[in-house]
């Protein structure tokens, strides 16, 4: 098997960088860097993976806006066409594949890789790391050669093997179809993280992967065993514990933050969701989150 060689593209220090549609006939994977104020869009239609290595960093895509802090990682599909935004402490590293070979669309591929979002223990990320400088063209890293992405789209595929219960469920005639099929959902699931500030129909789901109301309805709720609906009051309640803790605002301004029309409903969903009240939870603070890394979406 060849390999994957991979061409550079870093925005450093407040540089503004676009990378746009090629004309190259099976075009490279491309080594992507964000870092120290810089901002990096992808205007081509190419799958990409980002995980940030320190600071923080902000994607805007068509699934959402995105807030990415130290491990966490993201996976976005063709369609989605990314603009990442690193804060001034900020490193985010990716790679981006062309629509027709990037991962999500090798279903026979041991190394695929789905749309989705997760995080790394300290372990994974320093493999992470390794394996992306690895994959950077050596050019630009002191040597003469390319590198092969290949050991990091299975590293990556490894991360994401919670997701595989759940690809193994989707209906389909070929494993292809399955697979397609897959993929879609998860830009759905992406779809209500990147929009937890407000409740969406599903309508507008469904409308986002091209699938009837009731086929997206009842396709989700076999697949991830639980209703659209009740992912999205989990994705808006999360939030809501996230700003409860991370900021000083008031009940009532999260509770508006996250898509609830009053405090009576935030209160209530809240309790129940979590046990406590969301007084109670800010007053004791955030669980540790451990060193899972899971993939959430």
């Amino acid at each position: 098997m060849n390999k994957m060689e991979a061409t550079m593209l870093w925005a450093d220090r407040g540089r503004t960088l676009r990378c746009g549609e090629t004309t190259t006939p099976h075009a490279p994977p491309r080594c992507l860097a964000v870092s120290r104020q810089g901002n990096l869009g992808l205007q081509a239609r190419r799958f990409s993976l980002w995980v940030q290595v320190r600071g923080e960093a902000w994607i805007e895509s068509a699934e959402g806006r995105f807030r990415l802090r130290p491990g966490q990682w993201i996976a976005l599909d063709r369609e989605s066409r990314p603009t990442v935004q690193a804060s001034s402490t900020g490193l985010c590293l990716g790679m981006s594949f062309e629509a027709g070979g990037s991962p999500s669309r090798r279903p026979a591929d041991d190394s695929r890789v789905y749309p989705g979002r997760g995080r790394l223990n300290r372990r994974e990320r320093v493999v992470f790391l390794r394996l992306w400088r690895r994959a950077c063209p050596r050019a630009l890293m002191g040597t003469g050669s390319h590198g092969d992405t290949r050991p990091l789209l299975a590293f990556m595929a490894e991360v994401q093997r919670d997701l595989q219960r759940f690809a193994q469920r989707c209906p389909g005639r070929t494993r292809g179809h399955r697979h397609q099929v897959f993929v879609r959902l998860q830009r759905a699931r992406l779809y209500l993280k990147g929009h937890h500030h407000r409740r969406i129909p599903m309508r507008e789901l469904a409308r986002l992967v091209n699938f009837s109301h009731s086929y997206f309805s009842r396709t989700y709720t076999f697949v991830y065993e639980e209703q659209p609906q009740v992912t999205a009051s989990r994705i808006r309640l999360a939030h809501a514990a996230d700003l409860l803790i991370s900021t000083g605002a008031p009940i009532g301004e999260i509770a508006q933050a996250s898509g609830f029309e009053n405090n009576c409903s935030f209160s209530r969903a809240f309790r129940a969701h979590f046990g406590i009240s969301a007084t109670d939870y800010r007053r004791h603070g955030d669980q540790q989150e451990g060193n899972s890394s899971k993939a959430t979406a």
